[in-house]
C-alpha cells in the first residue's frame, strides 16, 4: 500500500460521498419528490438494498449513485409524456446509517458514527484507541468510490501522536480504518502460533518436558 502523498488528496477526497458536498443517493436513504404543478404525484420513499425505488407513473428506478439533480432530470423526462411541463424537486430528507469502521490494533474493533470533519485519529480513538502492538507509522486507509473500485493509502499517524503534525485528511462514510501490527508484535504472534502454544515444555511456568 503506498503512503498518502498531499498531491493525491483532492482526487482521493473527490471519490468520498459527503452528505455536505455533492452527494449521490444510497441505500437507505429517504428521497422526498415533488411535483411543482402535480401535487398530487408528491411521495417519499427509501431507498431500498438493491438501491431502487418505485416512482409514481414511472415505476422502479435505480436511483443509488444518482445526484438528487440527476433523479430530477430522469424524472422530468420519464414524466413528459404522462404530464404536462412536469417540474419535479428530489431532496433528501433523512440520510440512511453513516458509519466508518475501523479494525486491526485498536481496543473496539467496529463501527464509528461518522461525522463530518472526523479524522482517522479520532475515529480510532473512539474505537478504544491503539494497542500496545499497534503500527502507528502505517495505519492503512481504504475508501470505496463508485461501483466496486476503492483506494488504499498508508497513514503515518505516529507524526500526529508523537510531533502534533496535523492530519492530512478526514473521513468519508463507509471508508475503513486498519491498524496493523508492529513487527515485534508480529514476531510473538508467530512465535506464540508456532513454537510456544505446538511444544509443552516452551514458555508454560510448571510445565514438564516430555524428554527425558
Amino acid at each position: 500500500v503506498p503512503p498518502l502523498s498531499l498531491e493525491e488528496i483532492p482526487r482521493i477526497e473527490a471519490g468520498g460521498n459527503y452528505p455536505h458536498q455533492i452527494y449521490r443517493i444510497e441505500p437507505g436513504d429517504t428521497v422526498r419528490i415533488q411535483y411543482t404543478f402535480h401535487r398530487e404525484m408528491d411521495q417519499e420513499d427509501v431507498v431500498r438494498p438493491d438501491g431502487k425505488i418505485a416512482a409514481k407513473l414511472v415505476g422502479e428506478i435505480g436511483a443509488s449513485g444518482m445526484t438528487p439533480e440527476q433523479l430530477q432530470a430522469l424524472l422530468v423526462g420519464r414524466t413528459a409524456d404522462q404530464l404536462r411541463n412536469p417540474e419535479v424537486v428530489v431532496s433528501i430528507t433523512h440520510y440512511g446509517e453513516k458509519n466508518v469502521f475501523v479494525g486491526g490494533e485498536v481496543g473496539r474493533p467496529g463501527l464509528v458514527p461518522y461525522r463530518r470533519g472526523l479524522s482517522p485519529l479520532q475515529a480510532i480513538i473512539a474505537a478504544g484507541g491503539f494497542k500496545t502492538t499497534a503500527r502507528l507509522d502505517s495505519v492503512i486507509l481504504i475508501r470505496t468510490r463508485e461501483g466496486d473500485e476503492f483506494v488504499s493509502r498508508k497513514l503515518n499517524l505516529a507524526a500526529t501522536v508523537t510531533d502534533g503534525i496535523k492530519e492530512a485528511i478526514s473521513l468519508a462514510p463507509h471508508d475503513v480504518v486498519y491498524v496493523p501490527r508492529t513487527p515485534i508484535a508480529e514476531a510473538n504472534l508467530w512465535v506464540a502460533q508456532h513454537i510456544t502454544e505446538l511444544i509443552p515444555f516452551v514458555g508454560k511456568a510448571g510445565a514438564t518436558s516430555r524428554f527425558p
